[in-house]
């Protein structure tokens, strides 16, 4: 069983492009199809068995294998559209880099813990599928402050803003101004099987939590790393 990978439009990721830019996010609506996404979900509803219904998480295609994540990594169509993102982001021929790939999967107490940890990305592109997102109660929908920062021509000028953000002070203001009218993030409720872009390395972001009993699954694919001589 492969999964399928559809193209998309020259035109459409132009207008993908111009909504990170202007909104902070876009989406391909059923970007996986059904019988793909019950794969995955079959997936990670092995890993939660497994984990007790615990916080667990998967680095690189090969921890994922057989769930379908894995060959969606390697699926040209697939790579065509994170390349031609991030060649309408910069102006810069996508590098040869490997997408760095995680699969989150949050539930019970310690779902909850490695929720609401604000942060930018390494990456320049980010992309999301969630596979599994409580219908009710708290969903652990994908907060946003868009578009920030610009890249950083220096990996000592990312760190820095990285360690402007990560510390308790800088964490608590932004956790506090989630309940705001005024400085409240970008929320961004998801729906499984959908396929959503934002710039990571740009955009300060983070989830909410899901309610304890409830499990969020999310398969996130970074591409293009600025500093990577740098590190």
């Amino acid at each position: 069983m492969h999964i399928t990978v559809p193209e998309v439009p020259t035109t459409q990721i132009d207008n993908l492009a111009a909504e990170l830019d202007n909104t902070g996010f876009g989406v391909i609506p059923n970007y996986i199809k059904d019988e793909d996404l019950n794969r995955m979900q079959a997936f990670v509803a092995s890993a939660m068995e497994q984990s007790g219904n615990e916080y667990v998480h998967f680095n690189g295609p090969d921890s994922v294998n057989g769930s379908g994540l894995d060959e969606l990594a390697e699926s040209q169509p697939f790579k065509d559209l994170m390349y031609a993102l991030y060649e309408r982001s910069t102006g810069q021929k996508a590098p040869k880099q490997s997408f760095y790939q995680v699969l989150r999967c949050l539930s019970g107490s310690t779902g909850q813990k490695n929720s609401m940890i604000f942060h930018y990305d390494s990456y320049v592109v980010t992309a999301l599928i969630p596979i599994r997102i409580p219908e009710d109660g708290m969903a652990g929908d994908l907060l946003m402050y868009p578009n920030t920062r610009k890249v950083r021509k220096t990996y000592l000028r990312n760190a820095l803003d990285k360690v402007m953000l990560d510390n308790p002070i800088s964490q608590r203001i932004l956790r506090t101004a989630v309940n705001t009218e005024r400085f409240s993030p970008k929320r961004i409720k998801m729906q499984p099987g959908n396929l959503y872009f934002f710039w990571g390395y740009r955009s300060i972001h983070t989830n909410e939590p899901c309610d304890a009993d409830k499990v969020r699954a999310t398969a996130l694919f970074h591409f293009a790393n600025p500093h990577a001589k740098a590190n």
